[in-house]
């Protein structure tokens, strides 16, 4: 890809972003937020999905087991 080219894609998508209206925009980056994985997930896998549900078992365990 030439530089031409790629100033003028750039140039495209800048026009393009700033036609939209501004609630469009703001309801588009909304829904990507929300679409998005927690920060915990999307960093460190299921790791901390594992752990959470380890101690919630250990928790309803250790609880059945005292009554």
């Amino acid at each position: 890809m030439s530089t031409n080219d790629y100033l003028k894609f750039l140039v495209q998508e800048m026009v393009k972003y700033m036609d939209t209206p501004r609630e469009r925009r703001r309801e588009a980056r909304m829904l990507r937020r929300e679409q998005r994985m927690h920060w915990t997930y999307r960093l460190f896998g299921m790791i901390p999905f594992g752990m959470k549900m380890f101690a919630s078992q250990q928790r309803n365990r250790l609880k059945g087991g005292s009554r």
